[in-house]
């Protein structure tokens, strides 16, 4: 008997050591001085609504480090996709003594649970066993349903000695197949599996310590008709709102912005009825022509302006030219300020003298690179004019420049991408591009509509048909000319008048060849290099050189600069990780 006793006990003190031998094996890679998870065992429950019931045990050493205590972060987010829903939450040591502890959730992709004193530091191990109801967990497919869980999650900036996880199904529930996993996020290592012997609870065991950003994740299939099927909503709804609002929300801004257009973008209708005119309407200047009859305001007709100011002796215009290497003729012009630019009428007039002279004679070609920077204020000036005086109710698109698109384009991303992003994370489960796509989509539309949204009055629609009267009058024939009536005689100062008008309007050529013979002395405001006879069609075609020169000049900027230099491991639902803090 005693033979026997003593047979026992030593096979006894065998297997221990066998055991000791096998852990310390496993672990003799761990450095127990160091912060680490030493174990991380968790039990997984699967109800018949879908949810399960997680009760996490975790061994966490400090090592040297003197810690409050330890987080733990869960991805909120099932392995179909869903959102899930975390709640019940409570923590306690391996005596059952409560810890204290604070949840936070940014409702999309981490759900943070903050254990410890922040007025008590510690060194050394402590257990925190951490209890869990998540919603929505299973996910259900057309022949079976699954439990796909990150068990400890990949997001660990520490190591983990020691990974398991036990699930548990429904009572009387065996599983189709099942499957571990662990390693870096990705990684299709398989680890061990053990049955209980009712077939009720799955264990699953990492074969080796898991290193800061590894984990282990489990998967357990079992049939049909265990757990209650999800509805239609809670099957598709989480997935689809965010894209039927994304759908929605452009479909909504196109009838709002049509609607508002409609309102106060349309402009009232005119006559109908162009009569030829023989004189510009109420003293508007080139540029307020053009931006009453086009909408916009360019260089091209920052050019004619000038030339306008030139007529009423403002400037004086000069053509030059200069040999280049004693080879080729460059032509430039020569502009002399003879008046204040305080004696200008209009406020933007005001400014593009004051922006072309910073001395009393400047070259066209020392605007280049220069004088860019002036062209939208001075438009936008026009513009607002324009609404001063009451031709129009609102701008729109008249103020609309190139860098004013660019502008809006990037306040367009950066809006859709900020707002869809936020919206996205804390509403629509985690997801922002549907979002972000559909925020970015009512930009656009809004942006194209408002670009129509400039409306003119009453008096601005009756001045437009009076410059398209106008227009009628500078292009057409002399042959046609005899069948109006009361038209002026054609006289030098009429010519010169109207002439900035006519180039903007496009109809500068047909103008001047009404008046040659007629139009042979140049202008005092205007001298140019050419030693052959004056007329009107060369006068008119050295002006259209100089708006083009004028245009290319004063557009031209600088360049910008050139420097600047199946399954697997965190697959699943949960995951996340955590730390000391």
């Amino acid at each position: 008997m005693k033979n026997k006793i003593l047979f026992i006990l030593l096979f006894g003190v065998l297997i221990s050591l066998s055991f000791f031998g096998v852990a310390y094996a496993q672990n003799e890679d761990t450095d127990f001085s160091q912060e680490a998870i030493v174990n991380f065992h968790a039990d997984i429950f699967v109800n018949a609504d879908n949810s399960i019931d997680v009760v996490e045990n975790i061994v966490y050493n400090t090592g040297e480090i003197e810690r409050h205590g330890l987080l733990r972060n869960i991805v909120p987010r099932s392995s179909w996709g869903h959102k899930m829903k975390i709640e019940n939450v409570n923590a306690v040591d391996e005596n059952n003594n409560p810890y204290i502890f604070t949840t936070s959730s940014d409702s999309g992709s981490n759900f943070e649970i903050k254990m410890g004193d922040p007025d008590v530091t510690f060194t050394g191990e402590r257990t925190y066993i951490i209890k869990y109801h998540a919603t929505k967990a299973v996910a259900q497919f057309k022949d079976f349903d699954e439990i796909y869980w990150n068990v400890t999650g990949n997001d660990w900036n520490i190591p983990i000695y020691a990974a398991s996880a036990t699930v548990f199904l429904p009572s009387g529930v065996t599983a189709i197949q099942s499957s571990c996993y662990y390693g870096l996020e990705g990684s299709t290592e398989q680890c061990s599996l053990e049955n209980e012997a009712d077939n009720l609870s799955y264990n699953f065991t990492a074969p080796v310590p898991l290193g800061a950003g590894e984990g282990l994740t489990v998967a357990v299939s079992f049939p049909k008709g265990i757990v209650t099927p999800y509805t239609w909503a809670e099957k598709y709804l989480d997935t689809l709102l965010p894209w039927l609002i994304a759908i929605l929300l452009p479909f909504l801004t196109l009838i709002f912005s049509l609607r508002h257009w409609y309102k106060k973008g349309k402009d009232p209708k005119g006559t109908g009825v162009i009569v030829s005119q023989y004189d510009v309407p109420g003293d508007l200047t080139p540029m307020e022509v053009t931006g009453i009859l086009s909408e916009k305001i360019s260089a091209s007709n920052i050019s004619a302006e000038i030339i306008y100011l030139a007529t009423k002796g403002f400037l004086k215009i000069k053509q030059t030219e200069e040999k280049v290497l004693g080879l080729f003729n460059t032509t430039d012009y020569e502009l002399t300020k003879l008046k204040d630019s305080g004696d200008a009428l209009n406020e933007f007039d005001r400014k593009l003298l004051r922006g072309l002279f910073s001395s009393e004679v400047v070259k066209l070609s020392d605007l280049r690179n220069v004088f860019y920077s002036q062209i939208k204020g001075i438009a936008d000036s026009a513009a607002d004019g324009l609404l001063t005086k009451g031709y129009y109710k609102n701008l729109g698109g008249i103020k609309n420049s190139a860098g004013r698109l660019i502008l809006m384009i990037f306040m367009t991303i950066w809006a859709s991408g900020f707002f869809g992003g936020i919206l996205g994370v804390l509403f629509f489960n985690g997801n922002p591009f549907p979002l972000m796509f559909g925020i970015f989509l009512s930009f656009i539309i809004y942006g194209i509509v408002s670009y129509f949204y400039p409306a003119k009055t009453e008096k601005g629609v009756a001045t437009r048909e009076y410059i398209l009267g106008l227009k009628d009058y500078l292009r057409i024939a002399e042959k046609d000319r005899l069948l109006f009536h009361n038209a002026p005689e054609k006289k030098p100062e009429i010519f010169e008048k109207l002439l900035p008008y006519a180039m903007v309007l496009g109809v500068a050529n047909i103008w001047a060849k009404e008046f040659e013979g007629i139009y042979t002395t140049p202008p005092s405001w205007y001298s140019g290099s050419s030693n052959t006879a004056f007329s009107a069609v060369m006068f008119s075609n050295s002006l259209s050189s100089f708006s083009s020169y004028a245009s290319s000049s004063m557009t031209s900027s600088p360049s910008g600069s050139g420097s600047g230099g199946g399954g697997s491991s965190g697959g699943g639902g949960g995951g996340g990780g955590g730390g000391g803090w």
